[in-house]
């Protein structure tokens, strides 16, 4: 076999691999961290070996760079080298992979096309399933609802469907008409199929993942050149849908209202964020310059000169009332199998009162649990409905004890302070802030340079696929939302899958314009 024939090989493989990877994304993050470094290697030895480094010199390349250099000094002035130092000097195979993923898509079209068929399938799947999970209250790995207002698909208990399908719609969009001539039936039916992703994501309750798809929706329908009746049908559709669905269905309308609505404007505003924010606002302001460290928040958010507390940092516990909690994941309702306790009774911590199944699961298969009390005293009445749901009352007793004890609530300590910025304020400092936002000032410029220049002078200068590629960088650097975590291995590789993509359309425009 000679060298032309073992590279092209080499290449097919790689794109294989390149092509599984929003498949692998949903699988979990080992097959797909295990995908980026396959490719990285291919490439790092192909540049050092032709001595082909003149790829790097991209001014991309160079901010990027200047980044990792502040989180390196940033780690390397911090508490907390031996725990993140592996995390952090490694964070520069995310961005190195967008390069050598840009290599491959630059020698055949034909790459871009499967990688395009594998992402559709998969999104495809991915929809069909949420769906199905939606309706029938298991996916079709039996996988269960967790919460009513919630759904995960193949995720499981991560509740991270709606944040995957809105860090892959982007792309999907902009290859969607990118190669709208290579496949017209599919340009078809993928657009019904990016209606019913929107859909979803809304009723995945992934309330900044819907948020941040409807300014995504938002900033391309008034950037690309689309018929006005396709627009009109295309956002009557999400519209009507979304209100219909958030009118006749009462468990939605809690989750994207009235929930919204306390967590927002509860006891105080952002109540359930605030103190989180607070903590990574103290963490700046003792080390503003470099932060404490990548990933430090975690290490730092229980320390008593940055903790803050929900509320005053205690919450009253009525002994008067047993009520079931089973956390977070577990709000669906529940229905009394047998009661164990009757009025009179006295019940102790820890005694048997009453088993109970969950209803959404099939009746020819559910499985029976216990319930143990958390309280004592001795039963005046029980509750007894058809329907219970996680954290009701279940009976009235008249406690030993005071009616009423106190019990400190959780602090603020999470692995981050859920905000992009706020958490590169506390853990890189100013420094690494400024050149993250910086980023995002430049793409939201550019976006409203775009709009400027269509409407007033009707010029139009970016096609399609790269308007929904700044669209994509722009709302996952958007600030007024919640986030997940900057260093997160899974989220890092989702967002630079569409980086190949606009370095690999920056240069194609490049390439064309000298020719």
């Amino acid at each position: 076999m000679n060298n032309t024939s073992t590279n092209k090989y080499l290449d097919n493989f790689q794109i294989f691999l390149f092509s599984c990877l929003p498949c692998s994304l949903v699988i979990g993050p080992l097959i797909a961290e295990i995908i980026i470094n396959i490719i990285l290697i291919f490439f790092l030895v192909d540049i050092v070996q032709n001595k082909n480094f003149k790829i790097l010199k991209n001014k991309i390349f160079y901010l990027f760079s200047f980044f990792y250099l502040v989180l390196i000094i940033s780690l390397i002035k911090s508490d907390i080298f031996a725990e993140s130092g592996l995390n952090v000097f490694s964070y520069l195979r995310f961005f190195l992979f967008a390069f050598a993923a840009c290599e491959l898509l630059k020698k055949n079209e034909l790459y871009i096309k499967l990688f395009y068929i594998c992402l559709s399938l998969t999104i495809f799947i991915v929809v069909s399933d949420g769906y199905l999970q939606f309706f029938h209250g298991e996916n079709l790995l039996g996988y269960p609802k967790y919460r009513p207002d919630r759904i995960s698909g193949f995720f499981d208990d991560d509740l991270i469907i709606g944040s995957y399908l809105l860090r892959n719609i982007p792309i999907f969009i902009g290859l969607t008409f990118y190669l709208k001539n290579s496949f017209r039936y599919l340009f078809y039916f993928n657009q019904t199929l990016i209606l019913f992703t929107c859909i979803l994501i809304f009723l995945s309750g992934e309330r900044a993942s819907f948020f941040l798809m409807t300014l995504f929706l938002f900033i391309i329908i008034s950037q690309i050149n689309l018929k006005k009746n396709y627009v009109i049908i295309f956002f009557s559709l999400v519209v009507l849908s979304t209100i219909t669905i958030l009118f006749s269905n009462q468990i939605i309308k809690d989750r994207y209202i009235s929930q919204l609505k306390f967590q927002i404007f509860g006891e105080k505003l952002l109540r359930y964020y605030s103190p989180m924010f607070n903590t990574a606002y103290k963490m700046f302001i003792d080390k503003p310059f470099f932060g404490f460290g990548p990933k430090a928040y975690r290490y730092y958010c229980s320390d008593e000169k940055y903790v803050n507390f929900y509320t005053d940092g205690k919450t009253t516990i009525d002994n008067t009332i047993i009520k079931p909690d089973f956390g977070w994941k577990v709000l669906e309702n529940y229905k009394i199998n047998k009661i164990y306790i009757s009025a009179g009774d006295y019940v102790e911590k820890g005694s048997k009162v009453f088993s109970y199944y969950f209803v959404s699961k099939d009746k020819s298969d559910f499985e029976v649990f216990d319930y143990f009390s958390k309280k004592e005293g001795i039963v005046k009445k029980i509750y007894i409905k058809e329907k219970y749901v996680n954290n009701t009352a279940f009976a009235k007793i008249e406690p030993l004890k005071s009616p009423k004890s106190y019990v400190y609530l959780p602090n603020s300590c999470n692995t981050h302070p859920h905000n992009t910025y706020l958490q590169l304020l506390s853990e890189t400092g100013m420094f690494g802030f400024l050149i993250v936002f910086s980023v995002f000032i430049y793409l939201l410029f550019n976006v409203l340079k775009n709009l400027i220049n269509i409407y007033f002078f009707n010029k139009r200068s970016q096609s399609v696929f790269e308007i929904c590629l700044l669209a994509n960088f722009l709302i996952i650097l958007w600030p007024l939302t919640t986030s997940g975590n900057f260093f997160n291995n899974w989220l890092n590789i989702c967002n630079f899958i569409p980086l190949a993509f606009y370095l690999f359309i920056k240069q194609k425009n490049h390439k064309h314009l000298k020719n």
